[in-house]
């Protein structure tokens, strides 16, 4: 019976964690097919999204938001996702 009740605690352990790892990874997808548009306009590859980094989505929001032409925030975020 202990071992029933190990099993069932590590199980309900696990999910919280797996349900987090889950959101992260909408949250993650969510950003990027929001940058979809903005590299679209801008003539940026979306091949560049392939690999891209949480780090480097944040970066890339940050130019993004920023008041500098298109121009120079093309060149900014092809910097930052550049291998």
């Amino acid at each position: 019976m202990n071992r029933i009740a190990t099993l069932a605690t590590v199980a309900m352990l696990a999910l919280p964690g797996a349900a987090s790892a889950q959101s992260m990874g909408q949250g993650f997808d969510m950003l990027t097919s929001a940058l979809v548009n903005d590299f679209t306009r801008m003539g940026i590859s979306l091949g560049l999204l392939d690999d891209v980094t949480l780090g480097e989505l944040a970066a890339v929001r940050n130019v993004l938001n920023s008041s500098e032409s298109d121009n120079q925030k093309k060149g900014q975020i092809e910097a930052i996702l550049a291998d």
